[in-house]
């Protein structure tokens, strides 16, 4: 079959959604799918289809959907936040670049996450099975980096209602982790909609790529403790870094590698100065040579406040690494306390800390640990495994055996932007269905209900 998958996010990029995307792809491919991939290209200006040469520049959308959704939402009774309006301008332009390169040739479309969801669902013919991978809540993360002060009330509905409608605009619902079954759950979205499929990795590329070069060099005297995450307020560095500087009071004889970035870099680098501890911390941005870093570490530690089901843990499992990490998220269904690593209270530094300085000091017990680990990992994270069950979710949808769980709003005659629908069917030969709206009713509609 030939198959679509597809993200609002820039691809490629360091982290687990890219990683998911290509080992599926390669998977599907073995089985004799064709595979193509649709995503923002990384010059963040245009969308393209990653290794065909296919590329489309917003700007030949974008001016279109911004008037025309200013215009409807400027005509509301409620103003509507600027940042809501922006957000539903990327989305819908986004949906007019899948609609430029065509869906019809598709058996089926995969989503991988709630915005290019919704986006797919309304421009798609009619009766093309859509499915999607949700692989984090983006409502949930919102609130939690707002670290307890109350989010706009305009913002936090409209994420509510993006969540809801972003996972149930598919035929059907994968997720990596029973954690996050149950917390899309909380936002309405029914639990028979969502299938549990397990993340798998490319053990043997992993493995091969551990014995790879860097070009970091790491001091052979010291043991090395790395933490491979991005560098985001739901990742938890900030109380790691207090975990470390109670490490540092008892014992100097270690270094932490903080790889990945992010726009939490510069206030993370501020707090390394300001405790002391930027001869022990390190900051080596994204990189390419994860493995071979993991290969030379000691320790891997993973303090999230938020997550799913972390990569990290995953390649540090395989890597025969020792594990700290949170009770965050899906990350307990990754990791059993005690036996393949240990478990801190999500945000408790003195829990991190206790738990590193235990590993520093207990070789006998790291070395438990890191041999439970692979052995559970190894056998729990089979990539054939995953792609085998991504399949059957696909034929049940070829097949017509699945019946739609999801409550979700019928489509009708799109309501706004049909001289531009009309023009791009005419000019550029695009399939736009009647139903689909420059301005999405059931967002828009959700948010001033809501709101009254």
């Amino acid at each position: 079959m030939r198959i679509l998958l597809a993200t609002y996010w820039k691809l490629p990029h360091v982290g687990g959604v890219w990683a998911y995307i290509q080992d599926l792809k390669a998977g599907l491919e073995r089985l004799g799918h064709e595979v193509d991939v649709f995503a923002l290209h990384p010059d963040e200006k245009s969308y393209y289809m990653l290794g065909t040469g296919q590329r489309v520049q917003k700007r030949y959308f974008k001016p279109l959907v911004e008037r025309e959704i200013k215009a409807v939402y400027a005509a509301q009774q409620i103003p509507i936040d600027p940042w809501i309006v922006d957000q539903e301008i990327e989305f819908c332009t986004y949906a007019l670049a899948a609609s430029y390169f065509g869906l019809k040739k598709y058996d089926l479309i995969h989503a991988q996450d709630v915005i290019s969801s919704r986006a797919l669902w309304q421009i798609k013919p009619e009766g093309l099975p859509l499915i999607n991978t949700i692989h984090g809540c983006l409502a949930t993360e919102y609130w939690l980096s707002l670290e307890g002060k109350a989010p706009p009330e305009f913002i936090w509905k409209y994420a509510c209602a993006r969540e809801y409608y972003g996972a149930t605009s598919s035929d059907l619902s994968i997720v990596p982790s029973k954690w996050l079954q149950q917390t899309l759950a909380s936002y309405l979205v029914p639990i028979d909609h969502m299938e549990v499929v397990s993340y798998g990795m490319n053990v043997e590329h992993h493995l091969q790529r551990m014995k790879g070069n860097t070009t970091l060099k790491l001091p052979s005297n010291l043991n090395i403790i790395a933490c491979p995450a991005r560098l985001d307020k739901v990742k938890g560095h900030s109380s790691l870094l207090n975990a470390l500087y109670k490490l540092k009071q008892t014992r100097s004889d270690w270094i932490c590698l903080f790889i990945g970035d992010g726009y939490l870099r510069s206030e993370l680098e501020k707090q390394t100065a300001h405790l002391g501890l930027s001869h022990h911390v390190l900051f080596v941005g994204s990189r390419n040579d994860v493995p071979a870093l993991l290969q030379q570490s000691d320790i891997v530690v993973l303090p999230s406040l938020h997550d799913n089901q972390p990569y990290a843990v995953m390649e540090a499992q395989i890597s025969r690494k020792p594990l700290v990490v949170s009770n965050a998220g899906g990350i307990p269904e990754m990791v059993r306390h005690n036996h393949t690593g240990l478990m801190a209270k999500a945000g408790d530094s003195n829990e991190l800390s206790r738990y590193l300085q235990l590993l520093l000091e207990n070789r006998s017990l790291s070395q438990r640990l890191a041999y439970n680990g692979y052995e559970w990992g190894i056998k729990q994270w089979s990539l054939p495994k995953m792609v085998d069950r991504v399949v059957d979710c696909y034929e049940i949808l070829l097949s017509n055996q699945h019946i739609r769980k999801a409550n979700h709003p019928p489509k009708y005659a799109g309501h706004y932007g049909s001289g531009i629908c009309e023009m791009l069917r005419n000019n550029q030969g695009m399939y736009i269905p009647a139903s689909f709206s420059i301005a999405d009713d059931h967002i828009v509609g959700s948010i001033i209900f809501q709101a009254r």
